[in-house]
């Protein structure tokens, strides 16, 4: 075969591994899983109709995410983050997105800043307690569009290694927000397009701070409350002993 005959590009559907892993992934985000619950791969099995292998595989994925945790003598749980990490994953946020605001006011183009203006407005109609994992994905989208329109493949990869729990707390967040306050992050979300629109690039990076800063005090103060409802509970919950 010569080099201007050889095509290189393999498109390949979903493994079942990916499936696996992004069936679990979604129990986890929904919380059918709770912080500290024993993950049994057998059981796991039986539930989704795969095999031990695929799960283990969905696992290792996960663990890598954040999202579980491998407890020596007990094997997986469901990750239990704790304020102190998910502080830092709030700072690292607010590094990694402030960047890429600044990156998105010199690259976007005017089309893409309506596209993401249409992002924003479909976060704003999902903003309620009852459609928070569908909010939290909605949000994601917003922040998929600023990434890509920032067209920087390494903040894109830092910001990919955050992203699980990311979502995760979210969707912890907006469940238990007041409807004030929801309406106050839309606000300020709304904020921050603004300045973008107006390819302002330090109040677009302000603003992505406050914001984000806003979201990690809340949040800390949420894992703190469910902290203190847990340790009222009877321990660790575990979906079954692995015989």
């Amino acid at each position: 075969m010569t080099e201007s005959t050889m095509t290189w590009m393999v498109e390949e559907p979903a493994t079942l591994r990916d499936q696996t892993t992004a069936s679990l992934r979604e129990a986890l985000l929904n919380s059918v899983f709770l912080p500290g619950e024993q993950l049994v791969e057998r059981k796991l099995a039986e539930l989704t109709g795969v095999s031990r292998t695929s799960i283990r595989e969905a696992l290792g994925t996960l663990e890598a995410e954040g999202l579980v945790t491998r407890v020596p003598g007990k094997g997986m749980v469901v990750t239990r983050l704790s304020e102190k990490e998910a502080l830092s994953i709030y700072e690292a946020r607010a590094v990694i997105e402030s960047a890429m605001a600044r990156l998105f006011v010199q690259r976007a183009t005017e089309d893409e800043i309506e596209e993401l203006s249409r992002r924003v407005e479909e976060a704003g109609k999902t903003c309620d307690p009852d459609r928070a994992r569908l909010h939290a994905e909605n949000l994601d989208a917003v922040s998929d569009m600023i990434m890509n329109c920032a067209r920087n493949d390494i903040l894109r990869q830092m910001a990919s290694v955050l992203r699980a729990r990311v979502t995760y707390l979210r969707t912890v967040t907006s469940r238990v927000a007041s409807a004030e306050r929801r309406r106050e992050s839309m606000a300020l979300l709304e904020g921050i397009l603004d300045a973008l629109r107006r390819r302002d690039a330090d109040l677009a990076d302000s603003r992505t701070r406050s914001y984000i800063e806003r979201s990690a005090a809340f949040a800390t103060s949420v894992l703190r409350d469910l902290g203190r409802e847990d340790g009222q509970g009877a321990g660790t919950k575990n979906m079954e002993h692995e015989e």
